[in-house]
């Protein structure tokens, strides 16, 4: 991810963070559009899940250039992932869902170079979760930290 894709990114993010609740609750309608059979992961209220996961995308959207600081958190998240059910698989369609929800917010300002810097983003930051979702051992640096 280059410096111009977190640019990209940042700013994308700041059209939509105002209203990043809404956004958060249009990604799990589109995933659960895209795939009905995942509404029974979701165990904890709506409410509880969109307000933790809209802060979780503010802290690492904001810190983007700070993934590497980021990374043992990041991964913990992902190893808080298995206790749902979470598999790898899902991030594609987690991915799908919210670069859907992106654009049809964005409209006209999601355009080519914003598209794959996303696909970039949401890529690395998937890959450090998915290496803790896999992880054998517990992430012990950023077991006390929960931003899920």
């Amino acid at each position: 991810m280059t410096s111009d894709d977190i640019d990209l990114v940042q700013r994308a993010w700041s059209r939509i963070s105002l209203f990043s609740n809404d956004f958060v609750r249009e990604i799990y309608q589109e995933l659960f559009i895209l795939d009905p059979g995942l509404v029974p992961m979701f165990t904890m209220t709506n409410e509880q899940l969109v307000s933790k996961v809209s802060q979780t995308l503010n802290i690492v959207l904001t810190s983007l250039e700070q993934l590497d600081a980021l990374r043992f958190i990041i991964r913990h998240l992902g190893q808080q992932h298995r206790r749902y059910g979470v598999t790898s698989e899902h991030f594609a369609l987690v991915k799908l869902a919210m670069t859907n929800v992106m654009a049809k917010r964005l409209g006209e300002h999601f355009t080519p170079a914003l598209a794959l810097a996303w696909s970039s983003a949401y890529d690395e930051i998937a890959a450090i979760m998915i290496e803790g979702l896999q992880a054998e051992q517990p992430c012990k640096e950023g077991a006390g930290m929960d931003i899920s």
